[in-house]
């Protein structure tokens, strides 16, 4: 009975997992780099290379080995208009980051001071919208 238990819940994770949006979430592999910060995020995906933290969009996760892989890309459809909205443009645009080997894009947030981080979304599929494909609906 318990490994029926077991099996049970194990089919139950396998499907919650295969379910789950990849945009929402940070990468699962992540490379150690020397010229990323060492200290307590180096090794939590939800951080990137300068310690900017994870926010969740419809932006992109893409593979990158240097910068050149992502200049054709843009923020996430949710961050266009992030100056409006309290927050400032770090200078790097849409690059690639080291620890993370994907298309990134950072900001700083004024009210919390901190960096945040999230994936790139590709030119073609940009569009200036509002709606938040990882947060649940607001009633």
């Amino acid at each position: 009975m318990y490994s029926k238990v077991l099996l049970l819940l194990a089919c139950i994770i396998a499907v919650t997992e295969q379910a789950r949006d990849v945009r929402c979430f940070p990468p699962v592999n992540f490379y150690s780099t020397h010229g990323c910060v060492q200290d307590s995020t180096s090794q939590n995906p939800n951080y990137d290379c300068l310690g900017g933290h994870f926010v969740r969009t419809a932006g992109i996760g893409m593979p990158c080995e240097t910068d050149q892989d992502c200049i054709h890309n843009m923020e996430p459809n949710e961050w266009c208009n992030s100056e409006r909205n309290g927050y400032q443009w770090t200078t790097a645009g849409c690059h690639c980051d080291m620890k993370l080997k994907s298309c990134i894009v950072q900001r700083f947030d004024k009210s919390y001071n901190e960096i945040q981080w999230a994936f790139c979304t590709p030119r073609n599929r940009f569009k200036c919208e509002v709606l938040d494909h990882c947060s649940p609906p607001k009633h």
